[in-house]
Parts: structure tokens; sequence; C-alpha cells
């Protein structure tokens, strides 16, 4: 056989191959029929299903530097002293750092002691308090605010807002002033003998004192608010 022949033959080959298998295999295209019988146009039509999914999981494909988030707060200023917005308001910016703080107090027998926080409004603190040794069934509690006199014109009369009553020897929580006054806690002392609650508190507050004190229904501390 000559090379000229050779070259010839090799061409043909080349081409009979292209036309039945590659163009059906690789890109679907099937003239002689032969493609689809081999099963090689089946192969086409999964490598395009494989590349459509391919593209769209890279177009759905989440991108943190593509996502521009957007907040109810104002333009970002590096020289603002602080932001005076907050996403949903769930962060309440403050002036001073919190303060830690751990005191007890002691409750006669027979004894009901009010000791209150005076807060802004606005204002958080979390708190724990606890009987120590108790021996019963320790403290009836009465958590609750009230507004400063000063305040007190702009609310009905009397009024008050609870926020936890109950009996027992411990609670822990945490405390967000709805209003401007005093909140704190009133503690009546259910036991034996004289008891005492010891108070841990972490957060925001002007300053806190015993408003009211007595013994057996005798008042010994009252201070006006």
């Amino acid at each position: 056989m000559t090379l000229l022949n050779k070259i010839i033959l090799t061409t043909v080959a080349a081409g009979a191959i292209l036309v039945v298998a590659i163009l059906p295999a690789e890109y679907g295209i099937d003239p002689t029929g032969l493609g689809s019988t081999l099963g090689l146009v089946n192969i086409a039509k999964n490598d395009a299903t494989e590349t459509e999914l391919s593209q769209e999981k890279n177009t759905n494909r989440f991108d943190a530097q593509d996502l521009t988030l957007s907040f109810n707060i104002g333009e970002y200023e590096p020289t603002a002293e602080r932001i005076n917005e907050s996403v949903q308001g769930l962060i309440h910016l403050e002036d001073t750092p919190f303060k830690s703080e751990t005191f007890n107090i002691e409750i006669e027998d027979y004894g009901e002691i009010e000791h209150k926080f005076i807060m802004p409004a606005d204002s958080t603190f979390v708190y724990s308090w606890e009987v120590l040794n108790p021996s019963g069934e320790g403290v009836y509690y009465d958590f609750h605010g009230h507004p400063s006199s000063q305040d007190a014109t702009n609310y009905p009369e009397g009024f008050e807002m609870a926020y936890a009553r109950g009996e027992g020897t411990t609670q822990s929580g945490a405390f967000t002033t709805p209003f401007a006054g005093y909140h704190g806690f009133y503690f009546m002392n259910i036991e034996q003998g004289p008891i005492t609650v010891r108070v841990t508190v972490s957060g925001y507050w002007k300053e806190h004192k015993e408003m009211f004190r007595a013994v057996d229904g005798k008042v010994i501390t009252k201070v006006p608010f």
C-alpha cells in the first residue's frame, strides 16, 4: 500500500469516527442514526444536563463579597462618636461602663424589705438573688417598678408595674426598664427566723438603696420616692 493510500484511508477512518461517534457523543448530532443506536447521543444529553446544573449551582452560590446587607442604621461615618440608631432596637448604647455588684440583704423574722434601683428608661441589668442557707420556702418576692414622685403626674394615680411575683429561694433574669424610675425587689421573709438574701447585679443604674423596711408590721424605714 502506497503512502498516499494510507493517508486517504486514515482520513476516511477519522471522518467516519467523527460522524458515527464524536458528533453524537459530544454534540448530540447524529447524521447516520448509529449514534442513537449505540447510545452515544444520551452521553451528550447527560453532559449538557450536568453543565446546566453546574451553571445553575454557580449562579445560586452564596458569595459574601457580592452580598450587600441592608440595616436600619444611617450611613457609616468612621469619625462619628457613636451610632445613634441600632439594628431593630436590639442594641441600646450607654455612655458609661456597666457596673457589677453583690450585696446582702438581712431580713428579720417576720420582716419585709424593699430595695430599689434608680434607672432611666431603656436601661438593663442582669440579676440573680438567692436566700442563703434556706430552711423553708424562702421569701415572697415582688419585682416591680414605679415612677419617681416628680414623674408621677405623668402616670395614673398609684401607678406601678409588676414584673415577677411568687415565692421561692432564688431567681435569675435580665431586665430592661420600660420607663424611668425606681425598679427593684420587695422581699417578705416567710421562713422561721432571720434570713439573708444575696443579690448580684450587672448592668446600668444611677444608684440603689433600701426604700422600705418593716418588722412584724412595724415600719422601720420608709424613703420617699
